[in-house]
């Protein structure tokens, strides 16, 4: 058997095929493939392309795929649910389903499905599952009440560094560490964030967040400030989560996403700190395209024995 999954998201697109034993096939990445910021006809072609790349690379076609799921990131509304059917109802596959890339998100990271899932990449959604019912809260946008997400925190930073500049904030460190990485003042960088270029600010995005963990070592108050704010949102989400669902302690709490992946023990430490000893912190090496594999099993009946989860994910290093 082959199970196919993807992982759609905004800047990039995840491609994996593996057996029933957890041998991995193929992994492809390709460019986003989300129809809200290119459009469906080249969501499409991007989909289609990448999925093909790896039917190829794995000497297989798509008949032989037996189940696939995909996690797609907008997939949010009936009516957005509506526009990804259609899409993917024409790369002619003989049996799939999709949902949020949340959802795979929660089901990579737990792999059991029980448990808590905030993901802090280029945004931010959040997932939970005791066993029993799956919730789902957030994973819009700044605007309707998002706080967590790589682009969210960057924005954080340099607010701040703005803000010291021109004395409405307090002093930090910060100005002169991001300021010397880039080797200019940050309002040089300000006119790419007004043309769009969203490219080159998701590089100064990655600069901005490596200023804030090196200040937080430094014991910037602003930077610690920042910080602050980043768990307090996390143990927010975590209690609301507490509230609608029954756990039984220790409870698996999923880090996922660029920013948790790449940042600094001491946030970790901090989280813990804050919500106490019924947690454990788990950072996936691996990607949330496993869950998209497993959840894809799922829709013919099949349950990967453990020693072939193990096995899947040792494909990035990874262990259970």
């Amino acid at each position: 058997m082959h199970f196919l999954g993807v992982d759609v998201g905004g800047t990039k697109t995840h491609v994996l095929i593996a057996d029933e034993l957890g041998n991995v096939i193929v992994f492809e990445e390709g460019p986003g493939a989300n129809y809200q910021g290119i459009g469906v006809e080249k969501a499409y072609d991007t989909l289609r392309q990448v999925i093909e790349r790896a039917l190829k690379s794995a000497s297989l076609n798509l008949n032989e795929l037996d189940a696939a799921f995909f996690g797609v990131a907008g997939a949010d509304f009936e009516y957005e649910n509506r526009i990804v059917r259609s899409m993917l109802d024409r790369l002619g596959l003989k049996r799939y389903a999709f949902d949020n890339d949340g959802r795979i998100a929660l089901r990579s990271g737990t792999l059991d499905d029980i448990g808590i899932m905030i993901s802090c990449g280029t945004g931010g959604i959040n997932y939970a599952c005791d066993g029993k019912r799956i919730e789902r809260i957030g994973g819009f946008s700044s605007f309707f009440g998002e706080r967590l997400g790589s682009y969210i925190v960057a924005k954080k930073v340099a607010s701040a560094i703005v803000r010291a500049k021109d004395g409405r904030s307090e002093n930090t460190l910060m100005v002169e560490m991001f300021e010397s990485q880039i080797g200019s003042k940050i309002e040089d960088i300000m006119h790419y964030e007004y043309e769009g270029d969203y490219e080159r600010m998701r590089e100064y995005a990655v600069l901005l967040i490596r200023t804030l963990f090196s200040a937080v070592h430094r014991h910037d108050f602003v930077a610690m400030k920042i910080m602050c704010e980043i768990v307090d949102e996390t143990v927010r989400i975590v209690e609301a989560f507490r509230k609608r669902l029954n756990f039984t302690p220790p409870i698996k709490l999923v880090l996922e996403g660029s920013f948790f992946k790449n940042a600094d023990p001491v946030i970790f430490e901090m989280i813990l700190s804050a919500l106490g000893r019924d947690y454990r912190l788990i950072v996936p090496k691996h990607p949330p395209v496993v869950g998209a594999v497993l959840l894809a099993a799922e829709l013919i009946g099949y349950k990967f024995s453990e020693r072939s989860v193990e096995k899947l994910m040792g494909f990035w290093g990874d262990r259970v």
